[in-house]
This record gives C-alpha cells, sequence and structure tokens, in this order.
C-alpha cells in the first residue's frame, strides 16, 4: 500500500477511534478537496474519502449536512456543463477519469436522497437532453427509487439487452473465477438483473403487475444455466447479493494471505 494513502488511513483511524469526528469531517474534506484538485482525478480516487464520510455519517449528524454541500455544488457545477471533475481540459483518452454524475448519484446514495438525483435530472433533460439521455441507465434507479414510474418508464429501455452476452459468457466464464481474477460474468449478471428489477419496479408502480412477472420469469427462464438462474433469483430478491459473494471471497483471500 502506498505510504502515503497508509498515513491517511492510520489518521483517520485514530480520529474515529477516539471520537474526535469533527477532526475527522475536517480531515475528510481536506482529502476531498485536494482530490478535486487533481488535474483528472478517477473515481478511485475519491473512494476512501467518500466511504469513510459514509461511516461518519452514521455516528455525526453534521458529516450528513457536509456531504448534501458537496453533493449540491457538484450538481450545480454539472448543470453549469461541468461534465468531469479535475482542473485538466477533458481529455477523452483519460477513461477512468471521474465525472459529476457518478460522484452525484453515489453521495445521493448515501445521503438516502434519489428525489435529489431526479431533481437534477430533471434540470438536465431541460438544459441538455442529449447529455440526459446518455446519462439517463446511470439515474434511473433513483428516479424510480423516488417513485417518478412515469419517467422511469421513459428512459429505461430493454430490461433483457445484456442476456444473450450472459447467456454466451457462462460458456466459457466462471461466475466467480478462482483468485483475484475480475468475476466479468458476475458483474454482467448483476447489470442484467438491475435492469430487470428496476423494470420490474417501473412496471409496478405503473400498475402493470401481469407484465412486471412476465418480465422476471422471462428473465430467469432466458438464462443458460441453473446457476445463474439461482444467483440472478437470490439477487432480483435481495440487491446487492452478487457483490456481496464477491467481497466475501475476496476478504477470505486476504486471511488466507492469497
Amino acid at each position: 500500500m502506498d505510504e502515503q494513502i497508509q498515513a491517511q488511513m492510520q489518521r483517520m483511524q485514530t480520529l474515529d477511534a477516539e471520537e474526535r469526528y469533527g477532526e475527522l469531517l475536517a480531515y475528510l474534506q481536506e482529502l476531498y478537496a485536494a482530490t478535486e484538485a487533481l488535474p483528472a482525478p478517477a473515481r478511485t480516487d475519491y473512494f476512501m474519502t467518500l466511504f469513510q464520510w459514509k461511516m461518519l455519517i452514521e455516528k455525526y449528524p453534521p458529516a450528513a449536512e457536509a456531504l448534501a454541500r458537496a453533493r449540491d455544488e457538484q450538481a450545480r457545477r454539472l448543470l453549469a456543463g461541468e461534465y468531469h471533475v479535475g482542473s485538466a481540459p477533458h481529455d477523452p483518452m483519460h477513461f477512468q477519469r471521474a465525472d459529476r454524475v457518478a460522484l452525484m448519484v453515489e453521495m445521493n446514495r448515501t445521503l438516502e436522497d434519489p428525489g435529489a438525483t431526479r431533481a437534477v435530472f430533471l434540470q438536465l433533460e431541460a438544459s441538455d437532453p442529449a447529455l440526459a439521455r446518455r446519462d439517463a441507465y446511470r439515474m434511473l434507479e433513483a428516479i424510480v427509487e423516488a417513485g417518478d414510474f412515469a419517467l422511469g418508464e421513459r428512459y429505461r429501455g430493454d430490461p433483457l439487452a445484456l442476456l444473450r452476452d450472459v447467456n454466451v459468457n457462462a460458456q466459457s466464464m466462471p461466475l466467480f473465477p478462482p483468485g483475484r481474477q475480475a468475476p466479468r460474468l458476475a458483474a454482467e449478471l448483476s447489470n442484467l438483473t438491475k435492469d430487470v428489477r428496476i423494470a420490474i419496479a417501473v412496471l409496478c408502480g405503473l400498475q402493470r403487475e401481469d407484465e412486471a412477472h412476465a418480465l422476471r420469469r422471462a428473465l430467469l427462464d432466458g438464462l443458460a444455466n441453473d446457476e445463474l438462474r439461482a444467483m440472478a433469483e437470490r439477487e432480483l430478491d435481495v440487491p446487492g447479493t452478487i457483490f456481496g459473494i464477491h467481497a466475501e471471497r475476496q476478504t477470505a483471500l486476504d486471511e488466507a494471505g492469497g
């Protein structure tokens, strides 16, 4: 681990253990500002800070207020046309560069405020319809959680679009590969079930329950094998199951020194 990151983590752990929550919040804000000032920060550059911020909110309510202010600034700059974070001009070759949509959605998820994501999307739809349509899928879950099923129906697309790719890749990829190999098939299955789950929520919200049941059946019947079907059903019923299993496997590897 990088020595600087290790030192940052140690300081955060110390402040948290000593319940110096105000100082911890100030330190997190300092790290967040430093990341914002980078030429082209990646989403991973924000991960540790935002994760610790989320943990702090559970213990220290002012942390939520501070995150809401940071979220509002991200939304303001997005609506002003500043799509990517960082001080450098946009470079299409910076594939890992963070963008304000992703940060805003993540912050609102932490704040349990899907309505704020929906509100920004409506403003984006009015000011930049092409951008709104391009990024609608990234805000769709929050839109539906906010109860705007009509808007969700307008942008949801084909929820089974990824089904063929999942079945094709299942012929040559394990759901959870050994060691630290990337679980590509599991990630694709997670994305597929998420699309279906959102579509089911939209259909139920529009009182089209028969279509919702038919869609769930179409997914499960359309998957290539029993393992995929069982995992998809678990993911539909408890979102995050696939990620949780992968995280448990990685933790077991860490504990085993693998």
